[in-house]
């Protein structure tokens, strides 16, 4: 019996790692060539959410936005997803395909990165990022 929920758990767990990493895959091919809807600094992106949650969302959730911020820090999550979070509170995941880019990536940069908007959950979330 345990070895069933223990066999079912882990394949759920790789099934979850592969559908994450294509969405990012996904959503960075998607967005690669496309001109951003807005140019933000991450202060300025994550002040708009503390003023207003629900306005917010109605203006960056789903678009394409080229945020500019200070790393605070670069880091595989949940999953193995990699992302990199800036100091003002924006957290942008990317897909393994931009493991190079991140690589070069230190703490204290300043960095532009293009991603989707998402949601407020663990700071503002892009997502399918890429280093610009």
């Amino acid at each position: 019996m345990y070895r069933k929920i223990i066999t079912a758990l882990v394949l759920l767990v790789a099934l979850l790692a592969i559908v994450a990493c294509e969405t990012e895959t996904g959503i960075a091919k998607d967005i690669l060539g496309a001109e951003p809807d807005y140019r933000v600094s991450a202060a300025q992106l994550v002040s708009e959410y503390e003023r207003s949650e629900n306005d917010a969302d109605d203006k960056y959730k789903e678009k394409v936005i080229l945020v500019t911020g200070v790393v605070k820090e670069v880091y595989r999550g949940f999953l193995y997803t990699p992302y990199v979070d800036l100091e003002a509170g924006v957290r942008c995941s990317f897909s393994d395909e931009e493991d190079a880019d991140l690589l070069g990536l230190v703490t204290g940069q300043t960095v532009s990165m293009k991603g989707r908007g998402d949601r407020l959950l663990f700071g503002v979330e892009l997502r399918g990022c890429t280093v610009e």
